[in-house]
């Protein structure tokens, strides 16, 4: 075992820079230049008294800044041979050389928890991984300035190189205490636990026994009475079709997807969030006519009886350049069912909506009630049920309403006229479709013609005769019946 560094002789013994502090704030200039040091002599002279900060440019300390952590430490990440502290808080440094040039990360939790950290020390921080040469940390040696108790070592026999991946060890601990700290307490602690599980069994390559032993460690730090029922979340979860996710701790907390990923995040899964979160916000692809779809999502929203989210089952109904345009689906998807779809690129989005295209399903009611062609045939026939279909061609010329030439046996309307009915019944088709349709389906054609000499431009129909008593004579109206909707051309 190597002796402890306690003074400034042993870290600088150690060759170590050290940085002279005064209320944990550097007493001097350019402490960060790569070629700063102050000699033995110099520190004696000047700075005998100040508290010794170690630049941490090669070495990493995790400083733990909630209790909740200490609480995983053990589990997770491996052996330290440098452990120290405060009085009031003994085991919040851990110490290794930084060889692997581990990044500086911060353990924080999300604003939107303020709720659950807010009587904590040190707020939304649970733990950080510092490290470079511009952060340093008041070491041994030292009076701790806030707390005028001596900084001192808990454990001691070297500052050696971590063992692992030091950042998912650490992430690992900072989840668990983060799920912990978010844990319900009361009702849904199964769902909850499952939850976990059912992420983990997804996103990892954990074995069933590192989930059951994750899953059960929170639930027994949270005293969840029921602890028991949790041991084996892992195996029930990879061998059942219960898999819950991140909706369902969203449901049971409230806060947001984004949120909880982040958490997740901290053990390397879920680093595209917003792709993740459209993901499981679009659930399935339904078509039920000729380019025409049902969009099945799941839609958070706040509970009246329970605390928290629910995720609740609505559907939108769009055509194929909607499906495949992101602003025309998220303008749709708004309107129709007041969801708002995370963000995402194009590109993700047209990864995600592929994949739900090729394994769409077809709806039970595709040919009984979905069907484009009878549906739009059904739409001009309550149309002239609606407006009646008149023998005087001025109720079209004078007042658009539907005209019958029995002449030719053909029905004359007036597009605005149909177009603004439509529109009343909530059936709002873009012009061109509108024209594309009457052309199609019912085979209209347009018609430049006159009345009296002046222009009476309509769209007119070919068909069947319409009987005598069908029509509109002298302003009174009469059923028409199915005839002309059906008619060919």
């Amino acid at each position: 075992m190597n002796k402890e560094p306690i003074d400034y002789i042993d870290w600088l013994d150690l060759g170590r820079v050290i940085i002279p502090c005064l209320k944990g704030t550097p007493k001097v200039k350019k402490y960060t230049d790569p070629d700063f040091k102050i000699e033995k002599d110099i520190w004696k002279r000047d700075h005998e008294k100040a508290e010794i900060a170690l630049r941490l440019d090669n070495d990493v300390d995790l400083d733990i800044d909630n209790e909740f952590v200490k609480r995983f430490l053990d589990y997770y990440v491996k052996d330290c041979g440098a452990v120290f502290g405060r009085e009031g808080n003994p085991t919040s440094h851990y110490l290794w050389t930084n060889r692997n040039q581990i990044a500086f990360k911060q353990f924080k939790l999300p604003d939107e928890f303020e709720k659950d950290f807010k009587d904590f020390p040190h707020g939304s921080m649970i733990c950080e991984l510092r490290t470079e040469k511009k952060r340093y940390t008041i070491v041994p040696g030292s009076l701790h300035s806030k707390s005028k108790t001596n900084v001192r070592w808990e454990k001691y026999e070297e500052i050696r190189e971590y063992q692992g991946n030091l950042l998912i060890d650490v992430g690992k601990v900072a989840l668990s205490a983060a799920l912990t700290i978010i844990y319900p307490s009361t009702g849904a602690r199964d769902e909850y636990c499952t939850a976990i599980a059912g992420i983990l069994v997804k996103h990892t390559d954990w074995t069933d026994e590192e989930i059951n032993n994750f899953v059960s460690r929170i639930a027994e730090h949270a005293d969840d009475d029921g602890l028991v029922q949790r041991l084996k979340k892992g195996s029930s979860s990879r061998n059942t079709n219960k898999k819950f996710g991140i909706n369902k701790i969203h449901e049971i907390t409230g806060y947001s997807h984004k949120s909880i990923q982040g958490l997740f995040n901290w053990i390397g899964i879920f680093k595209d969030i917003s792709l993740q979160v459209s993901k499981d916000t679009i659930e399935k692809i339904e078509e039920y006519g000729a380019n025409r779809y049902y969009v099945h999502l799941n839609v958070p929203q706040k509970s009246v009886d329970t605390p928290g989210l629910e995720t609740v089952k609505k559907k939108i109904w769009i055509d194929g350049e909607s499906l495949m345009n992101l602003k025309l689906f998220c303008d749709i998807a708004m309107s129709q069912a007041k969801v708002w779809i995370p963000r995402m690129t194009p590109k993700e989005f047209e990864e995600i909506m592929m994949a739900k295209f090729y394994s769409r399903e077809k709806s039970k009611d595709y040919v009984k009630e979905a069907e484009e062609e009878s549906q739009f045939k059904m739409f001009f026939i309550n149309y002239l049920d609606t407006k009646g279909v008149y023998a005087d061609k001025e109720q079209l010329a004078i007042h658009k309403l539907p005209y019958y030439n029995a002449e030719k046996s053909t029905i004359e309307f007036d597009l605005n006229n149909f177009e603004q009915e439509l529109m009343k019944n909530r059936i709002n088709l873009k012009r061109p479709d509108l024209v594309q349709k009457v052309q199609t389906i019912l085979k209209g054609k347009r018609d430049r013609g006159k009345y009296k000499n002046k222009s009476c431009v309509a769209w007119v129909i070919s068909g069947d005769k319409v009987e005598p008593d069908k029509l509109i004579w002298e302003g009174e109206s009469v059923f028409i019946g199915d005839s002309s909707g059906e008619a060919d051309e």
